[in-house]
């Protein structure tokens, strides 16, 4: 039985390896009759340049010269571009190709070199990136600081932000027509920081934009038009008041109703806004902040009102039964500056030409951040805020100026918005109102508007 067993084991073991050796056989056969695979040489040291919605690839290709093209494949092999490789030397070759209309953003490229026997070789990649309206947003663009409109010579003027080391800024460009309906464009050097439009006048538009030539880039990149309009123009003095003012006296304005009056004898007059735009005597408060004790006073928030006194001290007050009662401790001390601005929730300060801020709380405590310088420079005179949104302002030429004001004090772009406003000595807001005080101590009431107008005072 054992020799038995043997035997079967043995014959079982020859008609493997025979099987075995016929399917060896086999394979080696196929592989014989198929032949070698013959791989190209492959694409290397790819790089990319980016441009606006499209790529520019460099490569190199060896000494191969059974290369004949190079297919490049994107966006998950369904596009694809042939270049024909055109053999001008023996050794390593370079090439490069530029990709059009492409997204912006990055994505990945595949190379693979082929001839017409069908060889091909490994696949090569790497990943492009290319520029877009996004990019060219996200820039250090240029910005038109102040804009300064003159009516009378059909001029505009304006201020450009500073360049800075490597911000990439070619030039700036500005689109606009003139009078006579003639188009002109200005490029701005990025060392010009002051341009002028002449024949420009009022109600009219231009285009402002920044022209960049990034690092490692084939494109200048343009960001989007910004549009500007320069005011219209308003003739105009006001509408006389019939309320007398004093020169002598501080005026503010209260909830955009009322206006207070504290006059040299330290009482302090309200008067209210009427429908008609005049303004009735309400209430008046005899010697309640004395002058020898305060030399500043105005409204703050709530009903509470801010007071500078003589010795530079800030403190916060409100009125109960007819008396100005403290409200808290001194806020502050030093405070010798020569004007101050109400806001909502916090006050400018205006000494030696630096504006600042100062946040107040109602319950005279400070808040932090105080004390911020917002501008300097800072030459208007007489200034007011109107309502609580536009710093607006009288030079010494007798410009008027408008800049936008954020919740935080910031102050925005300058505008000329108007001229011959030196006549008045002292200008006041009340809500949508604005009041000019002349020498002779006549008011004059404005429906004014901020942004879209440019006031020229009609003498």
């Amino acid at each position: 039985m054992n020799k038995l067993i043997s035997i079967m084991v043995s014959l079982l073991a020859i008609l493997f390896f025979a099987i075995s050796c016929d399917d060896m056989n086999d394979i080696q056969k196929e592989y014989a009759e198929k032949g070698e695979q013959v791989y190209l040489g492959k694409v290397d040291s790819l790089q990319s340049f980016p441009g606006f919605e499209r790529t520019k690839i460099v490569w190199y290709i060896g000494s191969d010269p059974k290369i004949e093209q190079t297919i490049i494949y994107w966006n998950m092999r369904k596009d694809s571009v042939v270049k024909d490789f055109v053999r001008t030397t023996s050794g390593i070759q370079k090439d490069s190709i530029v990709i059009e209309n492409l997204p912006e953003g990055s994505m990945s490229f595949e190379f693979r070199n082929i001839n017409s026997k069908g060889q091909t070789s490994l696949y090569s990649s790497l990943t492009a990136t290319m520029w877009g309206k996004d990019f060219a947003e996200g820039l250090n663009a240029r910005e038109i600081e102040s804009r300064n409109f003159d009516y009378e010579q059909s001029r505009y003027e304006l201020n450009l932000s500073l360049t800075s080391k490597g911000d990439s800024v070619v030039y700036s460009q500005i689109v606009y027509t003139d009078s006579k309906g003639t188009e002109r464009t200005i490029r701005i050097e990025r060392e010009t920081n002051k341009i002028e439009l002449s024949d420009f006048t009022d109600g009219m538009e231009f285009r402002f934009r920044t022209v960049f030539f990034p690092p490692q880039g084939i494109d200048t990149v343009y960001n989007e038009y910004a549009v500007y309009k320069a005011p219209t123009a308003v003739f105009e003095k006001g509408t006389k008041l019939s309320l007398l003012g004093n020169i002598q006296s501080n005026y503010f304005q209260r909830d955009g109703k009322y206006l207070y009056e504290w006059n040299k004898g330290g009482d302090l007059i309200i008067y209210a806004l009427q429908e008609d735009g005049s303004f009735a005597y309400t209430e008046k408060y005899e010697g309640i902040v004395p002058r020898n004790v305060y030399r500043d006073f105005f409204f703050y928030d709530d009903d509470k009102f801010i007071a500078i006194s003589t010795d530079h001290k800030v403190t916060m007050h409100k009125i109960t039964n007819g008396k100005l009662v403290s409200v808290g401790n001194v806020l502050g001390t030093g405070f010798n500056m020569s004007k101050f601005l109400p806001a909502k929730g916090f006050f400018y300060s205006v000494g030696d030409y630096t504006l600042k801020t100062w946040f107040a709380k109602n319950d005279a405590t400070w808040a932090s951040s105080n004390g911020l310088t917002v501008a300097t420079n800072f030459r208007y005179d007489p200034c007011v805020l109107f309502n609580f949104k536009y710093l607006i302002g009288i030079d010494a030429k007798g410009y008027l100026h408008s800049i936008p004001i954020s919740t935080t004090g910031r102050l925005g772009n300058e505008d000329a918005i108007g001229s011959g406003w030196n006549r008045f000595v002292k200008i006041v807001s009340v809500g949508e109102k604005l009041l000019g005080l002349d020498n002779n101590g006549d008011f004059y009431e404005f429906d004014f508007d901020a942004t879209n107008s440019y006031w020229v005072l009609d003498k």
